[in-house]
């Protein structure tokens, strides 16, 4: 019976699809297509994150990227909302649309993609279900550091 709870309770501990924070329930998915020469560029969206927590004096957002979603570098960041009340919620998510809008009316017609911010919140259970079957043969979901 030890070496059960024993075994139960490395695995627990040591699955990565456990890995998630508790704390973040919902994630806001920002997505990055591509027309014919790749994604546009995460920096605006990024430096909108950076600016936005320093400015609420927030925690450090946890962020996912979910890579391999086509051969053109497709990708989307999940962004956790654990540090947001509902009014900075909408601020936060209304600041990301703008970003991406921006972007995307700047972007090159003849080959850059889209960003694209989902107004519905992606739940945790979600980004588990994605780590443990991802969406294609290529893709992966990581934990991502955009202090770098």
């Amino acid at each position: 019976m030890k070496q059960l709870f024993k075994l139960a309770l490395i695995t627990f501990v040591a699955n990565p699809v456990f890995a998630f924070s508790q704390s973040n329930k919902t994630y806001i998915s920002v997505g990055y297509s591509s027309v014919c020469c790749g994604t546009p560029s995460d920096k605006p969206i990024m430096n909108y994150i950076k600016n936005f927590e320093k400015e609420n004096k927030l925690k450090p957002f946890e962020i996912f990227l979910e890579r391999g979603l086509g051969k053109e570098g497709e990708h989307a960041f999940y962004i956790g909302t654990g540090n947001l009340n509902t009014k900075l919620l909408k601020s936060f998510l209304n600041g990301l649309e703008i970003t991406a809008t921006s972007q995307n009316k700047q972007r090159s017609r003849k080959g850059d993609g889209y960003v694209n911010v989902d107004d519905k919140l992606t739940s945790n259970s979600t980004l588990k279900r994605i780590k443990i079957k991802p969406r294609n043969a290529i893709s992966s979901i990581v934990a991502y550091d955009y202090k770098k």
